[in-house]
């Protein structure tokens, strides 16, 4: 099987096209990280060294739109809540998590999360700029090291700089209920309709029923013996005159 080849762009590193570069957390620490540190080979040469706090996050090395990852030295953050850069400064949130190796409770690093900050220090405009800082923990078993060498491989740091997307705003949500009412308008409407063009099954015979059909054939009789006998006396009075 061929390794993919990777192409050198102005000292960055670039990947072919449909690769990526997504490690989990405890991979970009224990092969990665570590392996750096321990002056040991990579698995790929993707991640330069660059020192991320000489400019502003857009401005770094990479392509904007996606997750760029920087090898440091020299402590890193360290233990500042804040720290100037380019036009504005990177700003410490949340408590650190520990990263545990899989399969067991060792923790083989720390992750530190930063968001930047644009405008002066103290003061300034958070941005949706988010960088997280993998740091190694637990070196003092490594063969062979003395104090001063885990000191230095514990200098070393690894960035994760990346863009938040925004979140789109949801329109027309107080046009909701409006909606839903014209929806239960539309549907007593469809079911008059419905119900006025279905003539539904005959009713069934009643005596109730039975008698009001009895008046009213009886009115209707009655109506009809006036109407005759107003007619036999019209007749009557006429042909008197006549004769």
């Amino acid at each position: 099987m061929e390794k993919p080849s990777f192409v050198r762009s102005g000292g960055m590193v670039k990947l072919p096209i449909g690769f990526r570069f997504h490690p989990t957390d405890e991979e970009l620490v224990v092969h990665y990280l570590k392996r750096k540190a321990l002056s040991f080979p990579l698995p790929a040469s993707v991640i330069p060294e660059f020192d991320v706090f000489l400019t502003n996050p857009w401005d770094l090395p990479g392509d904007v739109k996606e997750r760029r990852y920087f090898f440091s030295s020299g402590k890193g953050f360290g233990n500042k809540c804040r720290r100037v850069t380019g036009c504005g400064y990177w700003k410490a949130i949340g408590k650190d998590i520990q990263i545990v190796a899989s399969g067991s409770s060792r923790a083989v690093g720390m992750k530190r999360t930063l968001v930047f900050y644009e405008g002066k220090l103290g003061v300034g405009t958070r941005t949706q700029w988010v960088m997280h800082e993998y740091r190694l923990v637990g070196l003092g078993t490594a063969p062979s090291s003395t104090q001063k060498c885990v000191e230095e491989m514990e200098d070393w740091v690894v960035y994760r700089v990346f863009q938040k997307r925004r979140r789109p705003k949801r329109h027309g949500v107080s046009s909701q209920p409006s909606t839903n009412n014209n929806n239960k308008a539309q549907s007593i409407i469809d079911l008059v309709v419905e119900n006025s063009s279905d003539p539904g099954p005959p009713q069934p015979y009643s005596p109730s029923s039975s008698s009001e059909i009895s008046e009213l054939s009886g009115v209707g009789l009655d109506q009809e013996q006036e109407g005759s006998s107003a007619y036999s006396c019209f007749s009557s009075s006429s042909y008197m005159r006549e004769h």
